[in-house]
Parts: structure tokens; C-alpha cells; sequence
């Protein structure tokens, strides 16, 4: 397995990676008529989504997916979304075939969304999206029905929790052969982005 590539999250002019979601997940990508395909263990989505907040309102402002046509093994254009045609992959950006940006699509997600930023490298594993106590700098926002309600400075509370992880995983060093449960619990985490508020 991977680490995946994270969705970007777009905020007071800063770019940070969407490490947690309260509840499910911030859109369906289903619901813009496209089926996603993975071509890359970093990214088994299919895809990667751009955020960011304009007018307090929550949108999706970008979108990378692989449509990629998979009987022919031929490149797939997308359709126009929110007036927007995808562009084609450059030759700097070549792991998705269309690329959406300005979409300025409304979301109604209703719950919080963990930003971060400045990941600390001695914590990388080669799995899943790492959670955000792996981040030195961690910002929660909380949206009813889109609409931007309040952000809070949680990195002092990740530092807290990173503390907390890693004593305890010093204290009781992992068994060198974990159990076919304990592989399965493992990569279901390591996948999983949602925290509770």
C-alpha cells in the first residue's frame, strides 16, 4: 500500500491537506456524473478534490479525476461541470486525466474539517492519509449547510494527542508479527479521515 495523496484545502491564502471529516464526506462525487477510475496506488480514489471557503460558503473549487476508458485503455474528457470543461493533463501533471479548476460549485456539507499544515516527516508511514496529529499546525472549521460557522486553532490539542501516541507506542512497541486482524484494523484507520466533534 500507499500514502495517499491528500485533498487540498484552500484558506486565508494558505494551502493545507483535508486530514479529518466529522461527518462522511465533504461531497459525492458521484453526483457530478463521474466514476472515478484509480490508475495509482498513491491515489485509489480516483481522484483529488480542491477546496475552499468564498463568501463563508464552503465550494469546490477544483477537481483532479482519471476517467480513464477502461475497456480501450483510452483517456476519457469529462463532462462540463458548474460551466467548466476539464482541461487535459500537462506534461508536469501527468497521474490525472482531467483537470477542473474554478468550478465554484456549492457544497451543503453540514459538520468539521480538519486543515493541515507543516507535516512532521519522522511520523510518515506508507499508508493511508495520516491523521492530523501527525501535523504541526492544525485548524478545524465547522459548516452547517455550507455556510462557514467557526474555526478554532486545534494544534495545540494535536500536540497533545501526538504526545499522548507516542508515549504510549514507546511504552509498548508493536508486536513484530501482528495478527491478520490486527493488519485488517491497521489499514481501515489508516484510510479512515472522520474524528468526532
Amino acid at each position: 500500500m500507499t500514502a495517499q495523496i491528500n485533498d487540498i484545502f484552500c484558506y486565508r491564502d494558505s494551502t493545507f491537506n483535508v486530514s479529518g471529516i466529522s461527518e462522511g464526506e465533504l461531497f459525492d462525487i458521484s453526483v457530478l456524473g463521474l466514476t472515478p477510475v484509480a490508475t495509482c496506488t498513491a491515489c485509489w480514489r480516483g481522484y483529488r478534490a480542491i477546496f475552499t471557503v468564498a463568501d463563508f460558503h464552503l465550494v469546490l473549487d477544483g477537481l483532479h479525476v482519471n476517467l480513464v476508458g477502461m475497456p480501450q485503455g483510452q483517456d476519457q474528457m469529462g463532462p462540463v461541470i458548474n460551466g467548466v470543461t476539464p482541461n487535459p493533463p500537462d506534461n508536469d501533471s501527468m497521474l490525472f486525466d482531467n483537470y477542473y479548476e474554478g468550478l465554484n460549485y456549492h457544497l451543503e456539507y453540514s459538520g468539521g474539517v480538519l486543515l493541515a499544515d507543516n507535516f512532521i516527516y519522522d511520523l510518515y508511514e506508507h499508508m493511508g492519509f495520516h491523521p492530523p496529529w501527525k501535523y504541526e499546525t492544525v485548524i478545524e472549521l465547522i459548516f452547517e449547510r455550507g455556510i462557514l460557522k467557526q474555526e478554532a486553532d486545534r494544534s495545540d490539542q494535536m500536540a497533545q494527542i501526538r504526545a499522548m501516541i507516542l508515549d504510549a507506542s514507546a511504552a509498548s512497541p508493536p508486536d513484530p508479527r501482528p495478527t491478520m486482524k490486527e493488519i485488517r484494523q491497521f489499514v481501515e484507520r489508516a484510510f479512515d479521515r472522520r474524528y468526532r466533534l
